[in-house]
């Protein structure tokens, strides 16, 4: 066993932690993310999607969201080569944004992912004038609201791990805002 914890220890000073990724977000509790990730889709995508994309917004001037070109952070969000990446500075590596013309999508890992998808469809519901539309299977929600002429959209999806074709050690929930036809 003391071999075992030399050899570790040796581990760590052949590589020093500044060759590793940094914990981002590290104290940051699932409910916590589950609460930024609902305040990202209200405060972030919907705007976003109903107006002058999330540059516009009041959150990308003050720091609060900030574009990101880290690979990892890019492969994490799924976003394709025109998309922008969008970290939530509450959030670090556990909320993101992803943004193309007209559809603006807002991931999180790690909070349960049932009670998070009914909490953030029920504020979208109840302070945000949006109308449910249909559960979806599994784990999901749509829902629309008129503004201006236009229907804005919210697909709210989640898988927890063990799921059917889901990987992540971690439950993953998306909301993906869009502007329908």
């Amino acid at each position: 066993m003391r071999a075992l914890a030399i050899a570790a220890a040796a581990m760590l000073v052949a590589f020093p932690a500044s060759a590793q990724r940094t914990a981002v977000s590290a104290g940051l509790s699932p409910e916590m993310a589950g609460e930024i990730f609902g305040k990202a889709v209200i405060e972030a995508c919907v705007p976003a999607v109903a107006g002058n994309g999330v540059s516009g917004l009041a959150a990308a001037r003050d720091g609060g969201v900030t574009p990101t070109q880290d690979a990892e952070m890019r492969r994490q969000a799924g976003a394709a080569a025109g998309e922008t990446v969008w970290e939530v500075t509450e959030a670090r590596g556990v909320v993101t944004v992803r943004e193309a013309a007209g559809r603006c999508t807002v991931s999180v890992y790690g909070p349960a992912a049932a009670p998070v998808i009914l909490q953030v469809g029920a504020m979208l519901e109840t302070s945000h004038g949006f109308e449910r539309l249909a559960s979806t299977q599994g784990l999901g929600l749509s829902l629309m609201r008129s503004e201006g002429g236009k229907r804005v959209m919210v697909k709210l999806a989640g898988a927890e791990p063990g799921a059917p074709g889901h990987e992540s050690r971690f439950s993953v929930i998306t909301a993906t805002v869009f502007v329908a036809q």
